[in-house]
């Protein structure tokens, strides 16, 4: 399957999701604990970096909060259940969101072949999501809801999961990846250090003392299809350009040009 294959195919399950009803259900929940806005508290998660989505919809909070919720509050060891959805339809489709657009940004922004993009997905693995989550702070951790478990890094990757199925569905792909290579650049690059053209890059420059590394960005092309241009200065001097699918595909490629320049590679 070719990767706009791919793309057509994730956009297709993100309509049929939407029409059997993922969006605007209004589920008996359990009570919050007294002081609790279990809203206000969703909000400020996704508010913050790498997320960035401040203008939540009321129909798009419960998608969130499900998202977030284990099967063990869901359930609530009640008799009969309580209608509690909980996160792991959502997991599913996150999953398969995850792997795509890190499988799509190592096909456009590497050179690489199969085998080693294929060991470039391990990233993605349920116990280093769950070691991402802890180490770049993302507050996941902190916003599970669950009933009588410990938290283990299986309900903490899972949650991850659920949580970019959630942003696939209410933003879009293109959201979506921007938050996952937000998250997963330098786990990426790491893999690699001769391709981690922006973190030469940077290191060269300060080992040089050549002054100020920076990236423009330029988006262009159709909404469903867009195409980012960086460009790359050191010291107020232009030195590499790049495009691609991604702003960081196009920085990578941006910054590759300049080592170059610099004689660098």
């Amino acid at each position: 399957m070719s990767l706009h294959q791919a793309t057509m195919r994730l956009s297709t399950i993100r309509e049929r999701l939407r029409i059997g009803g993922l969006f605007g259900q209004k589920l008996p929940r359990h009570p919050e604990p007294a002081g609790r806005d279990r809203g206000a508290e969703l909000c400020a998660l996704l508010a913050a970096p790498p997320f960035g989505i401040t203008d939540l919809s009321d129909a798009a909070l419960p998608l969130y909060d499900r998202a977030l919720t284990h099967r063990s509050y869901a359930n609530g060891g009640e008799y009969p259940a309580a209608a509690v959805e909980d996160n792991e339809r959502l997991e599913f489709l996150g999953n398969y969101v995850l792997d795509f657009i890190i499988a799509d940004h190592l096909y456009d922004a590497y050179d690489l072949p199969p085998g080693e993009m294929n060991r470039r997905l391990q990233v993605t693995r349920n116990t280093k999501l769950a070691n991402i989550v802890l180490e770049q702070g993302l507050g996941i951790d902190s916003a599970i809801r669950r009933k009588g478990l410990a938290l283990t890094d299986s309900i903490i990757a899972d949650a991850f999961e659920a949580l970019i199925g959630a942003i696939f569905l209410d933003r879009g792909l293109d959201v979506a990846r921007e938050v996952v290579l937000a998250i997963f650049e330098d786990e990426i690059a790491e893999c690699d250090t001769r391709r981690n053209y922006r973190g030469r890059l940077q290191e060269y420059v300060a080992q040089q003392d050549l002054g100020n590394l920076a990236y423009d960005y330029r988006q262009t092309g159709p909404g469903n299809c867009p195409v980012w241009a960086a460009r790359v200065t050191v010291g107020g001097v232009p030195l590499g350009k790049g495009e691609a699918r991604t702003k960081q595909g196009a920085a990578m490629l941006a910054a590759k040009e300049a080592l170059v320049h610099l004689g660098e590679e």
